[in-house]
């Protein structure tokens, strides 16, 4: 009778580490790539149109990344992670260094089906009776 007991209880924790461990999420450094890419294209994007005369978007670093949010989800059947938080901006002018403390971020992370590399997702401008589209791009 112990032993059926004992059994049933290892039985019962493995089963529950292993459901644990399969939804874990992107690992930390990752996260703080996918932030990176999509700071950069965004904001990129912003200093073209604002100072055309800029030659170039300065260097920048991201740290002190906090995850609050993370929900599981499916972007074209693949496991996809929506992730909210904070993270402090260090732009690196050339007269100085601009840091920004707890700016917010929302990233969609898509694992790819062998499980070994990740694609920030996008969701794309909805149009009327038209299924939501995701475009994805490799988070290196």
């Amino acid at each position: 009778m112990f032993q059926k007991i004992l059994a049933m209880i290892l039985v019962f924790t493995l089963t529950t580490l292993t459901a644990c461990g399969a939804a874990v999420g992107p690992p930390h450094d990752l996260v703080e790539r996918a932030i990176a890419l999509q700071f950069s294209q965004t904001e990129e994007e912003l200093i073209r149109v604002l100072y055309p005369e800029a030659a170039q978007f300065p260097p920048f670093t991201i740290k002190h990344v906090k995850v609050t949010d993370q929900k599981s989800l499916k972007i074209d059947d693949l496991r996809s992670y929506q992730l909210q938080g904070t993270y402090d901006l260090t732009l690196e002018f050339p007269d100085r260094h601009v840091t920004q403390r707890d700016s917010p971020f929302e990233v969609y992370l898509q694992r790819q089906v062998e499980g070994k590399t990740w694609r920030l997702a996008r969701r794309q401008a909805a149009q009327k009776d038209v299924e939501e589209t995701w475009t994805t791009q490799l988070v290196l």
